[in-house]
């Protein structure tokens, strides 16, 4: 079975959703904070990188001070993202996937909008609070979730193009949705087969490296080209640099890398000027 990546237009709705189709096709459900929660084993942490502290904070050059952090989040994130896609069937709730896991080929990327009104409601209903501060908090809370995707990825994830599925819930409940889905997964181009996880397995271990490199001190922000063969247990790093001594770097990157399991081989080659 496939790998589903619902990006949310509205909790509530996508969280149904997710909850649905893992009943009806017996996968897996994970939401964004169980995949940062996983992440954790690969230093996610130690970017630095908070949703509400870092969009709180606009200084001189904002973007471009946190490029590495946001490269660094991003390849801890997608690893852990990664091992669950390898685990078997999963459906996945929350923003960000749809673009991380644009190189698997068996992921069926879903959007799900809302209603304003329904999405009031259930927020007053659920919360006690009056139409206008139910509003206002709904409104607060896409525009956050907007401004972050756009800064880890510069990305617009309201642009339907990324999209294979948008369900707009003011034409079809959350179950018409399900019944969509289930029925747009079973198509031949979303189903697992050797050749895509093998893929997926070499994708994996290419992040992992990223994620080692960017853990090292002495290899953190280097820009690289990563190829990997799982199955061979092979890795290749590239990096052109103006300048520096090429030994100096290559040695630096075998080091950051020698504990990387499942690797026989590493080749790494370094261009200077």
């Amino acid at each position: 079975m496939s790998v589903i990546a619902i990006s949310r237009g509205s909790l509530r709705a996508a969280t149904q959703l997710a909850q649905g189709l893992g009943s009806r096709l017996g996968s897996r459900v994970v939401d964004r904070e169980e995949i940062l929660a996983a992440a954790e084993r690969y230093g996610i942490g130690e970017t630095g990188l908070e949703m509400r502290h870092i969009l709180a904070k606009h200084p001189p050059g904002f973007w471009e001070r946190y490029a590495e952090a946001r490269r660094h989040y991003i390849a801890c994130f997608k690893a852990a993202l990664l091992d669950a896609v390898l685990e078997g069937p999963l459906v996945y709730h929350g923003n960000l996937a749809h673009l991380l896991l644009k190189e698997v080929p068996f992921v069926l990327r879903v959007r799900v909008n809302a209603p304003m009104e329904n999405r009031v409601e259930a927020m007053m209903a659920e919360l006690g609070l009056s139409r206008y501060e139910t509003t206002r908090r709904i409104e607060a809370i896409d525009n956050e979730r907007k401004r972050w995707t756009e800064f880890l990825y510069d990305a617009d994830i309201m642009s339907a193009s990324q999209y294979d599925v948008v369900l707009n819930l003011n034409r079809v409940s959350v179950g018409d949705g399900i019944e969509m889905v289930a029925a747009a997964v079973q198509k031949e181009a979303f189903q697992r087969t050797p050749d895509a996880i093998r893929r997926v397995r070499d994708l994996r271990l290419a992040t992992v490296a990223e994620v080692l490199l960017m853990s090292h001190p002495d290899t953190y922000g280097l820009p690289v080209q990563i190829s990997a063969d799982a199955e061979e247990g092979r890795i290749a790093v590239e990096l052109s640099v103006e300048a520096g001594d090429k030994r100096l770097i290559e040695g630096q990157i075998q080091s950051a890398l020698r504990e990387l399991d499942g690797v026989r081989q590493l080749d790494v080659s370094v261009t200077v000027g």
